[in-house]
């Protein structure tokens, strides 16, 4: 490539970064806020439970009444193992929906738990860009460039956008953040897709999200499903590990900001 060109081809980059647009993040409410129906069947070969948090809780033992159950009296967990691997997720409170991974050796031993208040919400994560690869640029005339853009520009045009992801009490999910593919077409930099989770589980202690699409017949079909292990969930934090070593933090927002 000639390098007298380089100056005119950076500023049809800017012009190009200069009528893209952000995306505004569209946070919908939950579908359903009954869950018992969605609770009700286990995936086969899952030992989740569900059930309410009931008065008496402590850092050793789980009270715990089965949203299946047709008895009045709740059950006992013991959860001093789990509490001392770190593996109560969440802050069980009174009344709260909790899922419980039962020992499976011991009936009444939970070694997992997730306080599903805390997880369903909507989680926000931030993307990085990357530059757009252009055929008519070697990767060295590009990465001159780059080098020549000024430290402003290139801040500006690197800038990270927020996604979200809503998971819902019934087991659906919804993505937030797409944007129109036509018009970052123009832009100099490229943004990852927002993976298109419309379904979670959990299932023996991992988090099961699935993406799901619209075959040619007009059916939903399942597209693929990523298993994520719980790391960390606050009220404002949840921290996932896909696969051995991929691992992401998620952020909460208070009401008054996710509306702005």
């Amino acid at each position: 490539m000639n390098r007298h060109h380089l100056p005119t081809l950076l500023l049809l980059m800017l012009l190009a970064f200069g009528c893209s647009r952000q995306p505004s993040l569209n946070v919908q409410q939950p579908a359903s806020d009954n869950v018992t129906d969605s609770l009700s069947f286990s995936l086969e070969g899952d030992s989740t439970v569900y059930g309410l948090a009931c008065d008496g809780c402590t850092d050793t033992i789980l009270v715990f009444l089965p949203i299946d159950s047709t008895n009045s009296d709740p059950d006992t967990f013991y959860i001093l193992n789990a509490t001392k691997q770190h593996r109560i997720y969440g802050h069980p409170n009174i009344g709260d929906l909790v899922a419980v991974l039962r020992d499976s050796t011991s009936h009444n031993v939970a070694q997992m738990v997730v306080d599903l208040e805390d997880l369903c919400h909507t989680w926000y994560y931030q993307v990085a860009p990357t530059f757009r690869h252009h055929a008519a640029i070697s990767a060295d005339d590009q990465q001159r460039l780059l080098k020549a853009l000024p430290d402003s520009v290139r801040d500006s045009l690197l800038a990270p956008r927020e996604y979200g992801l809503t998971l819902n009490h019934d087991h659906t999910a919804t993505p937030h953040g797409q944007y129109r593919h036509s018009i970052d077409e123009k832009s100099p930099v490229v943004y990852p897709a927002p993976h298109r989770y419309r379904q979670w589980r959990l299932y023996n202690g991992n988090l099961l999200l699935t993406q799901t699409a619209i075959d040619s017949t007009g059916q939903l079909r399942t597209v693929g499903t990523d298993t994520a292990q719980i790391l960390l969930l606050r009220h404002d934090t949840l921290t996932l590990r896909f696969g051995d070593n991929d691992i992401k933090g998620y952020y909460g927002k208070p009401e008054k900001e996710k509306e702005q």
